[in-house]
């Protein structure tokens, strides 16, 4: 009962601010889960429907699962927004409520990660390769690449900023900066992130090195 209601509260929250929540604390994951939907806008602006994609989804409680979406029923674009009378795939980040309070940690985690070569857990980008070297990142699938560079601020704060994107579309990213704070380091070696994009995209994912 606890993780349900400790979801409600959060939900609650966010139409406060009246923006999509991108993540959601709850106790029953052990790192970091997705929930996956494809969201269906009218000619208006307004959500006309929202449903899991469970082929993608890695989290499984169907309860909280229902929670989130009735969540995003109610939030709608405006009028003549680029989104009206189309359908399109969004992902929400199940985290760990052990996460919560977003610490990067007090150990030397530039010792075991400022170098060599990284992957995502995330199943959607598992085919990302990640080097890092001592003041450049290079994120490169077969079709595309992508180049950063590398700050640490702290032995666990890093900030990347976007030097080259290979799909003209990104190019508006270039020069933009991503603050990334390790939270946790699992026994499998593996490292837990906090992500923020320019104050606008917020994420916590799962690294895993080569």
């Amino acid at each position: 009962m606890r993780k349900i209601i400790f979801l409600i509260l959060i939900l609650q929250s966010s139409f406060l601010y009246s923006q999509i929540q991108q993540y959601f604390f709850v106790d029953d994951v052990e790192v970091v889960e997705r929930l996956y939907v494809k969201i269906c806008v009218g000619e208006n602006g307004e959500t006309i429907s929202v449903t899991e994609i469970p082929e993608r989804t890695t989290y499984k409680n169907k309860k909280n699962i229902q929670q989130i979406i009735d969540y995003r029923k109610n939030i709608h674009f405006l009028k003549g927004s680029k989104y009206s009378n189309k359908c399109f795939d969004y992902s929400f980040t199940i985290v760990s409520s052990k996460y919560q309070s977003m610490e990067m940690l007090s150990t030397d985690c530039f010792f075991n990660f400022g170098k060599g070569e990284y992957t995502y857990t995330n199943p959607e980008y598992q085919d990302v390769k990640i080097i890092r070297r001592k003041r450049k990142q290079i994120e490169k699938t077969k079709d595309s690449k992508t180049v950063y560079r590398i700050e640490w601020v702290t032995p666990c704060h890093y900030v990347l900023t976007y030097l080259r994107v290979s799909e003209p579309e990104n190019e508006y990213l270039i020069g933009q900066k991503i603050d990334v704070k390790i939270i946790d380091v699992l026994e499998n070696g593996n490292y837990v992130y906090y992500s923020n994009l320019s104050n606008r995209t917020y994420g916590f994912g799962e690294i895993k090195k080569l």
